[in-house]
């Protein structure tokens, strides 16, 4: 990403001149007022290497620097020895103790030198995805907003009675997405309590999310993918220990592909050793394909992948063995353009959908649209709840999701029935105190003389007696 600075008169006019000399997708970073004008700072992206041109690039360049050293360093030898010895004594000087520890040494830089440049790598292609996801983020944003501005006006000519109004304020405060929030509050001014609201949206988000069960395949090669932070590699390690409880520790295997996080492979060792479960490392497809054919006999093997250039990752593995199976690791609390960057815009054909941190959700309802209107035919094979991996894979987790999100709607109902209690208390002591004030008054008020009007009506006759 590359920030350039664009002066003008006035924000307008400096908005034009960014658009006009990078597009309408600029990115404005900042606008600030400078010496009477105004200031904006723009990002752009701009085409660069990937890690693996970075490291040719610079082993090419290396190799260069260190071949001209040694031709400069031996060149006075060189020259001597060329009319006097013949080509065996050049041969053997170069090849001399010094001329190998030199070389030791500069292969030792090379590889120290490469680590550091696939490590910017990772962090530069890393960057760029996250600026990604940020400008989606930021449009989805907008479009949401759009939409309450157009349901703003038919939400304000509902009339909802009063213990409905409890939960259509909860809803809205638990960020509830605008379609998915118009779509339950559908018939719920019939509801004759609120116990019974809340029970219709449940009975509606448990059809709607119904679905075939199909629990996680325990045979075969399976891929678990998805970005960063998402929990794949526990999730992995749910999956390895459901596997050696049906067929023993020694028929199962993780494979750790090409994830060269810091820490990364270190987690999946623990993880593995707790279970019994053997675990292997590989860095490409030559690897890989090794690995795969040495495990072979294994009855599951579970390939864990990195969260970046996930899609790359996957094509590799699925060029290396077809018939694996690929599964989508997605936290419970996934925001809309996450689900459908990994469900739908990466173009691969999931097996299944794997939901975790589910204790962890404080904002399912995007997971639980997503699933209702885009997903319908996702399959979800499995969820996870905790950070124990003894607690093994849940059948599905939509079960789990769809109490999170009524939890939210529940305590706000409760809260305003309290309210409504303490109310009706309150008044009854405003009216003794009121009752006890007049009876203290009233003496006072004949000692005054003054008098209370008698109020007298007159009944018929025929309705006393009926």
């Amino acid at each position: 990403m590359e920030l350039k600075r664009i002066l003008a008169q006035d924000t307008r006019s400096a908005t034009e001149k960014a658009m006009a000399l990078y597009g309408p997708d600029v990115l404005i970073i900042s606008n600030h007022r400078v010496e009477g004008q105004t200031e904006l700072i723009v990002a752009l992206d701009v085409a660069e290497a990937s890690a693996e041109e970075l490291l040719e690039e610079k082993l090419d360049a290396q190799v260069t620097a260190t071949t001209e050293d040694v031709l400069l360093k031996r060149k006075p030898e060189a020259s001597k020895s060329t009319a006097a010895a013949p080509f065996i004594d050049q041969l053997h000087q170069v090849l001399k103790p010094q001329a190998l520890k030199e070389s030791k040494a500069v292969n030792v830089a090379q590889a120290e030198s490469t680590e550091q440049i696939l490590t910017q790598g990772r962090e530069q292609v890393r960057s760029q995805e996250i600026v990604s996801l940020v400008r989606e983020e930021l449009a989805a944003l907008r479009q949401e907003f759009r939409l309450s501005q157009q349901t703003a006006s038919w939400q304000m000519n509902q009339y909802w009675p009063a213990h409905i109004q409890p939960l259509v304020e909860a809803m809205t405060e638990a960020a509830v997405p605008t379609g998915l929030r118009a779509l339950l509050q559908e018939g719920l001014r019939e509801q004759p309590s609120l116990d019974r609201a809340l029970e219709n949206i449940k009975s509606q988000l448990t059809h709607n999310l119904e679905r075939p069960q199909e629990g996680f395949p325990n045979r075969g090669v399976h891929v678990l993918a998805g970005l960063s932070g998402s929990g794949k590699t526990l999730m992995t390690a749910k999956a390895a220990q459901q596997g050696a409880l049906n067929y023993g520790p020694e028929y199962v295997a993780v494979v750790s592909y090409h994830d060269m996080r810091a820490g990364a492979w270190a987690q999946t060792q623990v993880l593995c050793a707790q279970l019994g479960v053997d675990c292997f490392r590989a860095a490409d497809e030559e690897t890989l394909k090794v690995l795969l054919n040495e495990l072979s006999p294994r009855r599951l093997v579970l390939i864990d992948t990195p969260g970046v250039q996930m899609a790359e990752r996957l094509q590799e593995i699925v060029s290396v063995c077809p018939a694996a199976g690929l599964h989508a690791v997605v936290p419970a609390d996934s925001s809309g353009v996450t689900l459908s960057r990994i469900m739908l815009k990466s173009q691969l054909k999931w097996q299944s959908l794997m939901i975790s941190k589910l204790d962890e959700s404080n904002s399912p309802w995007p997971l639980i649209q997503f699933l209702i209107a885009e997903g319908a035919q996702c399959v979800v094979s499995a969820g996870g709840s905790s950070d124990r991996v003894m607690d093994g894979l849940k059948s599905s987790g939509l079960k789990k999701l769809v109490n999170i999100a009524m939890a939210q709607l529940t305590p706000p109902s409760e809260f305003s029935k309290d309210d409504m209690i303490e109310a009706v208390i309150n008044s009854a002591k405003v009216e003794a105190e009121l009752v006890e004030v007049e009876a203290a008054n009233e003496p006072l008020t004949h000692e005054m003389g003054l008098s209370r009007p008698n109020w007298s009506v007159e009944i018929p006759q025929s309705e006393l007696h009926g």
